[in-house]
């Protein structure tokens, strides 16, 4: 979707206010599965010097697989937006510049998970607790009055 930004020579703002539908291509090279009610809304306006003020309000919801069970899990993204962008621009590819926004609100690590326990055929992550439960240790039943 473009954005004439010689619009803004006669009139004093842009109002945006739309959906965005990302193809596959972009899913792909990322670590987001499928993206759900990506919404854009905001302005763009010029300033003194006649460079371009991007506000926005970006959400969604994007699809990403839970860090511990590997689960394919929903997360909901909500992030504004505001950027200056140099007058030499006659567009803005709106998919493109909000790609960008979209990528970083990325979780690096993302669980729905409430039992944080992780147990394998190798290991098993315990709480403090657990550990000192756990331990081997012979003086654990002996007591000081």
């Amino acid at each position: 979707m473009e954005i004439d930004l010689l619009k803004l020579n006669y009139s004093d703002k842009i109002d945006v206010d739309t959906d965005i539908n990302y193809s596959d291509d972009y899913l792909k090279d990322s670590d987001i599965i499928h993206l759900n009610n990506v919404h854009v809304s905001g302005t763009i306006k010029t300033d003194i010097e006649f460079n371009y003020d991007v506000n926005f309000t970006l959400t969604g919801e994007m699809i990403i697989n839970d860090s511990l069970t590997g689960d394919e899990v929903p997360y909901k993204f909500n992030t504004n937006i505001e950027e200056k962008l140099e007058n030499s621009l006659k567009s803005l590819d709106l998919i493109e510049f909000l790609w960008q926004y979209i990528v970083m609100e990325i979780p690096m690590r993302f669980t729905l998970c409430d039992d944080l326990s992780v147990k394998n055929d190798d290991y098993e992550v315990i709480s403090e607790e657990e550990y000192k439960e756990k331990k081997n240790n012979p003086f654990k039943d002996f007591h000081l009055e």
